[in-house]
């Protein structure tokens, strides 16, 4: 069979001269979407779902007698597990009255992946009505996430409904918390994983079998009525196992018009005469399921090649890369601007492929927040895709492993249309982030050194938006997840060195400075050993220096640091690059911490109008330099101009950053104590517990952030006023 041995055939001729680095950055931002993720039910075609009718009522009725609790729907893939949840979801079953969503909540997440999980978390929260703390604590991965959720699922009238979809990693919902007993709707999980104990106690396993044959035939004669009577339909159902993946897929393939002989005993045929050469596993491939299904929908891929569609077969594997389950945007397959992965006129090839690919049942095309398309390819689909790959060997040295690097490269370009410093960004980072985090465990292996520095460099990169964005859990799994695959390329290789970079940072928000000041010392010693003193990144390093030594109050030494780091950034970068204007931002920081107010607060009015006039009035490192500014005018002995600028700040950050945001925090923290020191001790107490509370479920009691808020209230009751520092 044509393509069983893994080779590339192309999306069109140019595919063949795939290269591995440089990927395309045209093409304009992605349009604006209010959620981190679609909560939608996948589609599901107008008919009964066979088989399965018993389990349905059984579900529906627990959900309209308000018996809420957890079912955990269990089985091999393709058994048709996601297909009875959504099923569910949208009502279909059968003759039977309509479950409507307009009646009561239903949501539905993808739970395979920690990063895909909480995105889907936090659109639910948004939807049940979460107020914006909540949601932002969510996104961010507070300590207290689950117990917020659930707070919020209980606020929800009686009736919902949530999927967790393709949990095949239990850790991902048992771990955190996120799966509770839920008194008031019904949670159901969708897996592989069938042992009871696994999702304790409160969870009821219903493990899914084959259809019957009867059922069998019946949903084959659903899907392609003019294929062929019920004895034949029987004899096809039987030979494919009762596995309602692989009906699907040779129903939806006799019905698409594609196919030679569009007939039930034709499709056997073809089974049968399948080849069994190169199937790795069971001597007799025809025994494994998997094999099954893959032949199935190879009998569809040969179709669409036979009628003019070869890039089907090499867009699948390429989508199969990606993590399963979660859609890949759209715009990920950007064809409007020719580069390594798109040539010139593919838009039009690659446009034939996905319709193809839906027709015969290999995709599906969900819409997604906002409206975006989002392309989504079923697990077992995309595992067995992989395998067609063949064995990795030296990276880039076989044919099949340009497929994998073309994947690394659209991705690539999509992060290059963000920007890492704008909040407008961040929903968008959050959609790609599962993408990234799946490429490492997918395709990794199979990437020369360039290309596998180029994925650590967006790595570094989605992190730093993750941190800034304050998601400080997922961007820090991240980091982890960069440098756990990175190996080959050296721990001194400059896309190395920028995932350690942002994890020291990440370390010292922890509150661990000495360990943090420790990997920065060795990543700089490095940079400078590698690119040279004057490179941007050992700059970024040396400005780090001088930022961990202003964290541990060693301000003459920090002082001194950032003045020579301001110098170098001026003449290397020039006075008015983001990265000068930050420098210049903190060498103020460090001078008012050492009693210079006057000094400092001319050096800030000049950094905030550098920052408006690049960046923009309500950038986060223009609203910083504000901030920075209102305390040094309360150092300075401007009490009101201070608390002035600080209500302005914060009503800022609050619109641009949210509610629960650290620098948020830091400025409601320091707008407390400048009422505190203006004699106000009611309304400043007021405002310390509920900036005490946020921090303490954000980041728990031991962080510094919520020690320092926690020790300034203890000391306003006593009638004491303590000065507050932050971190810059």
């Amino acid at each position: 069979m044509a393509g069983t041995a893994g080779t590339f055939l192309g999306l069109g001729v140019a595919w063949r001269q795939l290269r591995l680095h440089g990927a395309a950055r045209a093409g304009g931002p992605y349009p604006p979407e209010p959620d981190g993720a679609s909560v939608h039910p996948p589609a599901l075609p107008p008919r009964a779902v066979r088989g399965r009718d018993r389990l349905l009522r059984t579900l529906r009725r627990r959900i309209r007698r308000g018996r809420g609790g957890v079912v955990v729907i269990a089985g091999p893939g393709g058994i048709g597990k996601s297909t009875v949840a959504a099923a569910l979801a949208h009502g279909t079953l059968g003759s039977r009255g309509p479950f409507r969503r307009r009646e009561r909540g239903v949501w539905w997440v993808h739970a395979g992946d920690p990063a895909a999980l909480a995105a889907g978390l936090v659109t639910v929260a948004r939807r049940a009505g979460a107020r914006r703390g909540d949601v932002e604590a969510l996104a961010r991965g507070s300590g207290d996430a689950a117990d917020r959720f659930w707070d919020v699922l209980g606020r929800v009238p009686a009736g919902w409904l949530l999927v967790l979809d393709e949990a095949d990693d239990p850790g991902v919902l048992t771990g955190p918390g996120w799966l509770r007993p839920a008194g008031r709707g019904l949670v159901v999980v969708t897996t592989r994983h069938t042992r009871a104990d696994t999702w304790g106690g409160h969870a009821t396993v219903l493990s899914l079998p084959p259809l019957d044959e009867s059922d069998s035939a019946l949903l084959l004669t659903d899907l392609a009525p003019g294929a062929g009577g019920h004895d034949a339909a029987v004899g096809l159902a039987r030979r494919l196992g009762g596995l309602p993946l692989a009906l699907e897929l040779a129903g939806t393939h006799l019905h698409s018009g594609v196919a030679r002989r569009a007939t039930f005993t034709a499709f056997r045929s073809l089974l049968e005469s399948c080849p069994t050469d190169g199937w790795p596993g069971d001597p007799d491939p025809r025994a494994d399921p998997r094999a099954t299904v893959t032949f199935t929908w190879e009998i569809s891929l040969d179709a669409l090649e036979r009628r003019g569609v070869p890039a089907a077969r090499p867009l699948l594997r390429l989508l199969s890369c990606y993590q399963s389950g979660v859609p890949v945007p759209r715009d990920v397959l950007d064809t409007r601007s020719p580069g390594p992965v798109w040539p010139a006129g593919s838009e039009l090839i690659v446009e034939q492929a996905l319709r193809g690919l839906v027709d015969v049942g290999l995709l599906t095309a969900n819409p997604g927040p906002g409206g975006s398309a989002g392309l989504t390819v079923h697990p077992v689909v995309a595992d067995i895709s992989r395998i067609h790959l063949g064995p990795p060997r030296d990276p880039g040295d076989t044919p099949g492993d340009a497929i994998p690097a073309a994947a690394v490269e659209l991705l690539l370009a999509a992060f290059g249309r963000l920007r890492m410093d704008q909040p407008d960004d961040w929903p968008h980072y959050r959609r790609l982030t599962p993408h990234l985090g799946a490429l490492y465990r997918t395709v990794a292996s199979r990437l020369r050194p360039p290309l596998l520095a180029a994925l650590a460099e967006a790595t570094a990169d989605a992190a730093r938006a993750g941190d800034r964005e304050g998601a400080h859990r997922s961007a820090a799994q991240l980091c982890l997840t960069g440098l756990e695959h990175t190996g080959p390329l050296g721990a001194d290789h400059p896309a190395v060195l920028a995932l350690r970079h942002q994890r020291a940072w990440q370390i010292s928000f922890q509150g661990d400075r000495a360990a943090a000041e420790l990997l920065y010392r060795e990543v700089y010693a490095a940079r400078l050993r590698v690119l040279g003193a004057d490179h941007p990144d050992t700059l970024a390093s040396r400005h780090e220096l001088a930022w961990i030594a202003a964290c541990r109050e060693r301000w003459t030494e920090a002082e001194h640091a950032y003045r020579l780091v301001l110098d170098a950034r001026r003449s290397v970068l020039g006075p008015s690059a983001p990265e000068t204007l930050t420098t210049a931002h903190e060498l103020a920081w460090a001078v008012a911490n050492q009693g210079r107010y006057a000094e400092a607060a001319a050096a800030l009015d000049q950094v905030h109008a550098d920052r408006c006039g690049t960046l923009g009035a309500d950038h986060p490192q223009t609203l910083a330099s504000r901030h920075e500014l209102a305390w040094t005018r309360l150092k300075g002995g401007d009490r009101a101009g201070a608390e002035r600028l600080y209500r302005a700040v914060y009503a800022a950050r609050l619109r641009v950053l949210g509610e629960d945001h650290p620098e948020t925090l830091t400025t409601r923290h320091e707008l407390a104590w400048t009422l505190a020191v203006q004699g106000r001790a009611d309304e400043a107490e007021r405002i310390f517990r509920s900036v005490l509370a946020r921090r303490y479920e954000a980041l728990g009691d031991g962080h510094p952030d919520t020690v320092a808020v926690s020790r300034a209230l203890e000391a306003l009751r006593r009638g004491e006023t303590l000065e507050v520092r932050h971190v810059a």
